[in-house]
């Protein structure tokens, strides 16, 4: 079977958990006698590898770990990637480009002309254009679609506890943008959503009505053996992007609070609010910023860990943060909110608090602390946890279901 995977970002271009998911995706289907492409984007000036192929002007054709990628850069204000830099207004005016990019209809029409993909997988579309699933309507190409967020409720991709309500997510019905996402998404055969949560708020909105929807938790890896490095400190890691929305201002705001001088928070990622988090935490030594860090030099760091916070203020889906970090044995101090609770076992892989409580954070911290010498005979636990989601299981169920 031929099939086509569609990713706004895939690797080396990445943002957060869903191009991992398409790319473990496109390698396990290719590790199961599948044959595989992709469709991505790039920005403009960025050079996709010596083995790439130019095909126009604009379209070049490489490999990925031996899996045929195609990559253009959309025809916009700005590549996706860059949208922090500009004002609201600029973002709105490319949101608006970017839902009926006629230029990436014709591009991707191009690709799947002389691929024939017999299935296409979709995964977030934003930078790419949403007038794809309605070529795969027009080419008659079965659609299996993967959500990862509530972008197409509303562009921004986040709602914040306590701000469901918020001037940009009323904006988003007033302006008719998340009926005309309903439209242009219509009903694919397949939807997939990794949590329960995710797929209750989109039949809530309506969306996908005569679609086959299906709960199936993100892929991982098999189990990532680490040589655990004794430490007499609480090592916490935070890893993401750097936005307030993620918890993470909250988070060394009040990490601040602790008097302990065995705690250690140490960051790992980049983002819009970056300047803010360092200047924040400037005059507390026990607080360490990596900036991006790749796979390989991430691993020894997380060796060195006791517990992965998540402190979102957004509605998470299925974080892949938590899938990793339990897959090595590193438990999960995260906020309990979208489809997060559904991945942690108290006592068990982790502990859950209430969101934007962060005095309760604090007590959760603090408790770890003083049993920190449990916390680190967990790992057999967490990696338990996680053994039902392997990339060989994930795949073998998307095989099922688009043979169904």
């Amino acid at each position: 079977m031929k099939i086509g995977i569609i990713s706004n970002l895939y690797p080396p271009f990445m943002r957060g958990g869903a191009e991992v998911i398409a790319s473990m995706e496109a390698e396990g289907l290719k590790k199961a006698w599948q044959h595989v492409f992709v469709i991505s984007s790039k920005p403009g000036k960025v050079s996709t590898g010596p083995d790439s192929k130019p095909i126009t002007k604009y379209l070049v054709e490489g490999e990925v770990n031996e899996i045929p990628v195609y990559r253009f850069t959309p025809i916009n204000i700005y590549y996706y990637l860059n949208d922090f830099r500009f004002p609201a207004f600029i973002r709105a005016i490319w949101h608006i480009i970017d839902t009926f990019n006629i230029f990436s209809y014709f591009t991707v029409k191009k690709i799947l002309q002389k691929e024939k993909p017999d299935v296409v997988i979709t995964h977030n579309l934003m930078g790419l254009g949403f007038l794809l699933p309605r070529l795969l309507r027009q080419l008659k190409i079965k659609h299996v679609h993967t959500i990862h967020d509530v972008q197409l409720v509303t562009p921004s991709g986040l709602i914040i506890k306590g701000k469901e309500d918020a001037l940009i997510h009323k904006m988003a019905r007033w302006f008719g943008y998340t009926a005309i996402m309903k439209n242009l998404m219509g009903s694919p055969e397949v939807v997939i959503s990794p949590s329960g949560y995710l797929m209750d708020f989109y039949k809530k909105n309506k969306f996908f009505v005569q679609s086959k929807k299906t709960v199936l938790p993100n892929p991982t890896k098999g189990v990532v053996k680490l040589l655990k490095q004794p430490s007499p400190n609480l090592e916490i890691l935070f890893l993401g992007q750097i936005h307030k929305a993620k918890g993470i201002l909250d988070l060394i705001e009040n990490f601040k609070k602790l008097k302990e001088k065995q705690l250690r928070l140490h960051i790992v990622g980049v983002g819009p609010d970056m300047g803010k988090a360092r200047a924040m935490a400037k005059d507390d030594k026990r607080i360490k910023f990596y900036g991006w860090m790749q796979h390989n030099k991430l691993v020894p760091l997380i060796s060195r860990m006791d517990v992965l916070t998540v402190p979102s203020l957004c509605y998470e889906n299925s974080p892949t943060v938590i899938y990793e970090s339990l897959n090595m044995g590193l438990p999960v101090l995260a906020a309990d909110i979208g489809g997060v609770a559904e991945l942690i076992k108290e006592g068990v892989n982790g502990w859950i608090f209430p969101a934007g409580d962060f005095e309760i954070l604090n007590k959760k911290i603090i408790g770890l602390y003083k049993q920190r010498e449990k916390i680190k005979l967990m790992a057999a636990q967490c990696q338990r946890s996680v053994e039902p989601f392997y990339i060989d299981n994930y795949v073998n169920r998307v095989l099922e279901l688009i043979n169904d």
